[in-house]
């Protein structure tokens, strides 16, 4: 093969024949020479057990729950509320260590409220207690990886090539979690149970972990060929070698991302992010894996790796969206309805049964409105081979907030319908185009073709908890709604032990209460089998209630949920093991972890928070 013109720049320095040349540190300039392989595959084991080491206590943590649970339910399924008495008290030490680490936010109180430097401009959220560990451990041990070097090595031109090594390796080892935890199809999600809002969370984190890493890769080839070449010669480099220009164009494309990512601009321009993240990611994954391929450097079947998980993640995605949305009978299509309050009531038909656990959520194509982008949303009521209806409206037999009632008189000549339900809030981009395209629809519906992509997320079940507390905020309540129609079906099946079901639902008018009117009137009709169903919502602008507002599916109050105070009652009147679940605004969410942990302790309690922050 004949030489290339870098070749030659390099053989002139290491001659001594070039002006700016320094022949000792030009072998140091480019390749492996200086680079320490065998503490840099030290390296990758060590990070990569300690990731492992973590999954394995999480998931023996998980295990260990599951089994308690599971013996929990099959004791009490048959119990009466007097013999649930045993199951409402917990050890002390792990109510602790609840209380002070694993429900623990950061400081104080808050955790999901986000910061705000103005009324427009959002910083964030804080991480919590255990998170901020976790993520110190591993911004530690990277730093500490990355120090690992022979300080003795002589020119120190050596040790800046091992730096540059140690650096490049430990980017592309973390690309692998980085892939990984971004994932929609994440199996870790459902094998820990541990939220996609938490992977999130830790995506962002090794994002920054990656860029800084490159930076000193960057920086450090940048010092010795600046030393044995010269800045003459380093632009030589970038002007003629694809090696080099890979590696600017990974850089590049890095730095472009973690400017352009912080939560405030995330938050404002969020559809315009997304396309540009997306896009801008798929260049720095090319870009680094020929920047490997073209010197067949050690890191090849890592990036492989990464650039494959990427693509059958993608894959996946698409074989999910034609299983549900594509037959031979055509394809999915989507009913919204819109509401006074700022929201729609969305129905997607899908084209096959859609079976989902309580908690989860699904990720919505709707092309006339946002063409290929997706959105997610949580998951209300998911209907499975019911045929469709003619709705005939009639008058409620009690005055209501929501006004009118109605029958539903099937048609079995039909085919039978498969729909998932869901509750958009209309704030920017795509909800609020589609909330607009269906005010000035005719009876205030529209319906377009839709492609739905799901189910995602996890959550631990509530069969076994004798008291269940359902907390929900705005659109929030869709979450709970999902839960409240498992433990309500499980009431007539046998199926679980929960005694007691409350839900707590704020809202900041009345019109927003019509936002779950179907699906909490027919969930206050199913059959209960003696046990006790309540549902309380409060409207922060009302001022007080009226008697034409009383309904006989809900308790309607004026003002502000008192939630410490809320909270307290409910735990002292607890029946059995309890559990209390939020989904809502941050500053409600924060609220009812304050008020959780303030009773941790005193007896069973365990709390969860359903989040999806960005």
């Amino acid at each position: 093969m004949a030489p290339t013109p870098l070749d030659s720049l390099y053989e002139a320095a290491l001659n001594g024949t070039s002006p700016s040349s320094n022949e000792q540190i030009v072998p140091y300039a480019h390749g492996l020479t200086g680079v320490d392989l065998h503490v840099n595959d030290i390296t990758t084991r060590g990070l990569w057990t300690s990731i492992a080491g973590l999954a394995v206590i999480v998931l023996t943590v998980r295990l260990l729950r599951f089994l308690h649970q599971k013996f929990r339910l099959a004791a009490t399924i048959p119990s009466t509320r007097e013999q649930h008495r045993y199951w409402a008290q917990d050890s002390t030490l792990w109510s602790m260590t609840k209380k002070t680490l694993l429900q623990a936010p950061l400081i104080h109180s808050r955790h999901n409220k986000e910061i705000q430097l103005s009324s427009a401009i959002s910083v964030g959220t804080l991480p919590s207690r255990l998170h901020t560990l976790l993520l110190g451990a591993l911004v530690i041990s990277n730093v500490v990886y990355c120090s690992l070097l022979d300080y003795g090595k002589m020119p120190k031109a050596a040790l800046i090539a091992e730096l540059r090594g140690r650096s490049g390796h430990l980017a592309v080892i973390n690309m692998l979690a980085l892939v990984l935890f971004a994932a929609r199809n994440n199996p870790l999600i459902p094998i820990l149970t541990v939220s996609f809002d938490t992977f999130n969370l830790f995506h962002r984190w090794i994002g920054r972990i990656i860029v800084l890493e490159s930076l000193v890769h960057v920086i450090a080839w940048w010092v010795n060929n600046e030393n044995a070449v010269g800045y003459d010669g380093i632009m030589e480099v970038l002007m003629h070698d694809g090696f080099a220009q890979c590696g600017l164009a990974a850089i590049s494309a890095m730095l472009f991302m973690l400017f352009h990512s912080p939560s405030a601009i995330r938050h404002a321009f969020y559809e315009t992010f997304l396309h540009t993240h997306q896009v801008l990611a798929i260049v720095a994954l090319g870009a680094v894996a020929g920047h490997i391929q073209i010197h067949h450097l050690p890191q090849k079947p890592i990036i492989y790796t990464v650039i494959g998980i990427w693509a059958s993640e993608r894959i996946l995605r698409i074989l999910r969206l034609i299983y549900y949305n594509v037959t031979l009978r055509g394809l999915s299509k989507v009913h919204v309805e819109a509401l006074d309050g700022g929201a729609c009531r969305v129905t997607f038909d899908v084209r096959r049964p859609f079976v989902t656990p309580p908690g989860r959520h699904i990720y919505a194509y709707i092309p006339s409105v946002s063409l290929w982008m997706s959105h997610p949303f949580s998951v209300a009521i998911a209907s499975n081979n019911e045929f469709p209806c003619e709705f005939t409206p009639t008058q409620s037999p009690t005055p209501s907030v929501f006004g009118k009632t109605g029958d539903c008189s099937k048609d079995i000549s039909k085919v039978p319908i498969h729909s998932v339900s869901c509750i958009m809030a209309a704030r920017s981009g795509m909800t609020r185009k589609l909330y607009n395209r269906a005010r000035s629809s005719p009876r205030g519906v529209y319906t377009c073709r839709a492609f739905i992509e799901g189910p995602y997320g996890s959550a631990e079940p509530l069969d076994s908890y004798g008291t269940v507390l359902l907390i929900a905020g705005g659109v929030g309540i869709t979450n709970q709604l999902s839960h409240m129609h498992h433990l309500i079906k499980g009431w007539a099946a046998g199926t679980n032990a929960t005694q007691k079901l409350v839900l707590i639902w704020s809202v900041r008018s009345l019109e927003q209460l019509q936002w779950a009117r179907p699906w909490l009137e027919q969930l206050s009709r199913m059959e209960r089998d003696g046990r006790e169903l309540q549902i309380v919502t409060y409207v922060t602008q009302l001022r007080r209630v009226e008697p034409a507002m009383e309904s006989q599916e809900m308790q309607i109050r004026a003002g502000r949920a008192p939630i410490a105070k809320l909270v307290e009652i409910e735990f002292v009147e607890r029946i059995g093991a309890m559990t209390i679940g939020v989904c809502g605004p941050g500053a409600l969410a924060d609220d009812v972890r304050k008020a959780a942990r303030a009773v941790m302790g005193k007896g069973k309690l365990d709390f969860w928070e359903e989040a999806f922050t960005w």
